[in-house]
This record gives structure tokens, sequence and C-alpha cells, in this order.
């Protein structure tokens, strides 16, 4: 072998004087050679620095041990969130995560799946990007086993793991009318995805079972980022008579409506503000007006598609297509002005706040 060529499992086998068959028995663990055999296959290993070549081994057992995964956006925590649960259940496993960002685009959603499918990956992660699913279809994905999160496209017939969406928008629109508040507002949100859609409808049956009426002006549907909520907040705060209190369809345009707020607007404006929100992450503390949150739960959403996942690549189809709908819990932020009104809703515990044991550099 010369100096700096790369050991294969022929070299290893030389010089442990044994069979290539005999090395890819201990390399295996398939508990079948003795232990001195054993220790001078693995001395081996160690002197020649002989590392596994994946994609050989890929090829022959028909398997890549890796999971292609989507997302809208890295920068949306909740996703990020949702990947380190997936990666953590996975991981462990041997399974390496491919993660991927659509940005936001259909388009760039179909070429990162093209590029995911290219590498043969075993199953996919996917929170689409909209309501077009047609590149979700096709022979690759007879073999290929698919989980939607969060979101799902209308008309499709896949595994999916969802929140209920509508319950907990209602659940927090409800709890911000009983504090008091009778004029509120919806803030952002997108007709072609599932979620923002749900959490619209979610807002207007609270309306709706407290019989007040939904003004139409400052119910805006116009986005899903921290940038769409810092201009529909300004855009609101200059129509005259507004709102009050509003409904953030989630955690980025909740934090582009809290950052107007705190950066362009007077004292006497915002201290009237009161806000309920879809999505409670590890720096919920921080955004000063809002009352009440509905949180997914993460962990579930994770344990959930990742035993689906394990079942489809182990060929068990028996429930095909599973759908898994969790429950959102109720936080109130008594800090900000939440008032806990009903069995449903807890008080926000922030010694114990998401994340806090993660290390920041």
């Amino acid at each position: 072998m010369e100096k700096n060529e790369q050991a294969t499992i022929k070299d290893v086998a030389k010089l442990a004087g044994v069979s290539i068959a005999t090395v890819s028995r201990v390399l295996n663990n398939l508990g079948v050679v003795n232990a001195e055999t054993e220790r001078k296959v693995l001395s081996a290993v160690a002197m020649l620095h002989y590392q596994r070549n994946a994609v050989a081994r890929s090829l022959k057992m028909k398997r890549t041990k890796s999971i292609g995964i989507i997302v809208p956006e890295i920068s949306n925590t909740f996703f990020s969130e949702i990947v380190e649960q997936l990666e953590r259940l996975l991981g462990p496993l041997g399974y390496a995560l491919l993660f991927c960002s659509s940005e936001n685009s259909v388009e760039e959603e179909k070429r990162k799946l093209s590029l995911l499918l290219e590498r043969n990956v075993d199953a996919l992660v996917v929170i689409p990007v909209s309501d077009v699913g047609g590149h979700f279809s096709g022979p690759a994905f007879e073999s290929t086993p698919m989980v939607l999160l969060d979101r799902k496209i209308p008309g499709m017939e896949c595994d999916m793991v969802l929140t209920d969406n509508r319950l907990g928008a209602y659940d927090v629109t409800c709890a911000l009318i009983r504090e008091g508040r009778k004029r509120i507002g919806f803030l952002g949100g997108d007709t072609h995805v599932h979620t923002s859609v749900e959490r619209l409808h979610g807002y207007l049956d609270a309306m709706r079972y407290y019989d007040l009426e939904v003004d139409s002006e400052f119910v805006f549907l116009g986005g899903m980022s921290q940038k769409d909520g810092y201009a529909l907040m300004k855009k609101a705060l200059s129509l005259p008579n507004c709102p009050d209190a509003f409904f953030m369809v989630n955690d980025m345009v909740h934090i582009g409506a809290t950052s107007f707020l705190i950066s362009e607007c007077p004292v006497e404006v915002r201290s009237k503000m009161a806000f309920s929100t879809f999505d409670y992450l590890y720096y919920a503390p921080l955004l000063r007006f809002c009352h009440y949150a509905a949180s997914q739960p993460l962990e579930q959403i994770g344990e959930k598609a990742a035993q689906i996942l394990i079942r489809r690549m182990e060929g068990d189809r028996s429930d095909f297509p599973c759908k898994v709908v969790v429950e959102p819990t109720i936080h109130v932020m008594k800090e900000n002005g939440g008032i806990v009104t009903d069995d449903k809703s807890k008080e926000s515990s922030y010694d114990t706040t998401p994340r806090a044991d993660k290390v920041f550099s």
C-alpha cells in the first residue's frame, strides 16, 4: 500500500492474518469471532487508520443510512428545533440527516428534492413550502418513504404529523377575549400554507363564538417572516382606530411585530398592545407583548415522525397513510398581563425554558 493511499478491507485482512470475511464479521459486530482474532483485526484497523467506505457499503446494502430533510427556511427556530429532535432520535440508530432549505420557494423545493433523491436517501421528512405538491409523487416515492411535518398538502396521501393549529389558535384568541379584549386583529399568514389557513379559521371560530365582529381591515395575510411581521404591524398602526390586540400567525411574524413596536412606537401606544401567538420557543420570555401562546410539543412531534420513518424503512406499511395530530399546550405569560382563565391554560415557568441547557457561542 502506498504511503498516502487509503487502506482497504483487504489490507486489514492481510495485516491481521485473517480472511476478508472475518474482518467483515468483526466490523459488523456479528459476535461469531473469537476474542483473540477480534483483537488482531481491531489492532490492524487502528494501525492502518482504516475507514469503511460508506458509499460502497450503501451500494451493496441498497441503503445509505441517510434521511433527507427539507424545511422552508433554516433561520426559523421552530424548523431547526424539529430537526434537532429528529437528530436526537435517529442519530443513535446510525442515520445521518441531510438538512436542506427550500427558501420558501416551490422551485427550490423541487430542486432540493431532486438532489436528495439522487443521493438515494432512505427516507424523507418534508415541511412543505405551500399547497403545491405534484413533485412529491412518482416512482421514486414507491421505495422512498416520506413524512410530512407541520403542514399538509390537500389531496395528497402520505404519512404526516401535524399540530391541531385550528384548536390552538382558537384557544389563545379566546384567552385574549376572556381577558377583556373585544377588537382583535390577525397578523401574518399565507393562503397557500396549511398552518396559516388553519390558524385563521381558529381565530375566526373564537370571534364567532363570542359574537364579536371581525374587522376585515385588520386581518392581514401578508407572509410568515420577521420582515413581514414588522411591515404588517407598521401598516396596522398607520390605520385609524387600530385594535389593541392581535393574533400572531407564527413566532417569526411575532418577533417582527414586536421589533416594530419597540423600535418605532411611543410608550403610550405599545403599552396598550397585547398579542396571542402560535409557537412558544426558548426566547418567548423576551417577547413582552405576548399574553398567550400555543406551544407545539416538539418532542412528541419528533418522536411520532421518527417512529413512522423507522416502520416504513423496515417495510411496514400496514397503517399507511398514517396521520397523527397532536394538541398544543396553551402558555399564559402572567408577567406580560396574561390571565389564567381556564383549565387548559397554564402559567409559563421561565426557569424551565426550552434550550436553557444549551451553550451558544
